[in-house]
């Protein structure tokens, strides 16, 4: 009796695991059709069923990358980066990835975090499709920066009138300043993007105020 019920013990053990990792592969099945189906908000929720009931067996790599899109797609950016991380890491679609992080973060208002991911990812997977999209992400980032820069520029020598005309070329050398500060940005932008428009457009602009 002792060795029925040890028996009897060991095959509910063995039973238990596999239905564990059944419902693992049930639950990304299913998650798998509701992706197709469009039905992000239902996807993500089973895969993440599936990742926790996943077990000690090596990680569906296509599966955390779908997670991550089903969270992109339903505008849920935070948990969108963690399971593009997550890809990165199990080295799947690590370009298309990185990029979708920086967007991410971009949703998030997290544009130095942003723009340390897009330069490592433009070095790191520097034959990709995809870089040509990060240099633009980032290109765009340094021309927004760079605007802020020219329009405080712009407000600098908008004080001078004739009233303090003894102080415009201390007005002017103050906006130069800032002005110098928003032409680092657009050169910035045109290293990775050489035919932005706005970045020269700024340039020019700035030239043609400290020439006036």
């Amino acid at each position: 009796m002792k060795y029925l019920a040890t028996l009897s013990f060991v095959l509910m053990i063995a039973f238990g695991a596999f239905a564990q990792e059944e419902s693992a592969a049930e639950f990304k099945n299913q998650g798998n059709d509701a992706l197709r189906s469009k039905n992000y908000k239902g996807a993500l929720e089973l895969f993440e069923k599936a990742i926790a009931a996943w077990g000690d067996e090596e990680m569906d790599n296509a599966m955390i990358y779908n997670a991550a899109t089903c969270a992109r797609k339903i505008k849920n950016y935070e948990k969108a980066q963690k399971y593009y991380e997550e890809a990165v890491k199990l080295n799947y679609k690590a370009d298309v990835s990185t990029y979708y992080i920086a967007s991410s973060l971009k949703s998030r208002d997290m544009d130095a975090e942003m723009e340390k991911v897009l330069l490592a990812g433009i070095e790191n997977y520097s034959t990709s499709k995809y870089v040509g999209h990060m240099k633009k992400m980032l290109a765009v980032y340094y021309v927004k920066e760079s605007n802020e820069y020219y329009v405080k520029g712009q407000e600098i020598l908008n004080t001078r009138v004739d009233g303090n005309r003894d102080q415009w070329d201390a007005i002017k050398e103050k906006a130069k300043t800032v002005f110098d500060q928003s032409s680092e940005f657009s050169k910035k932008a045109l290293e990775f993007d050489a035919a932005n428009k706005n970045a020269k457009a700024i340039l020019e602009g700035i030239d043609t105020f400290l020439a006036s």
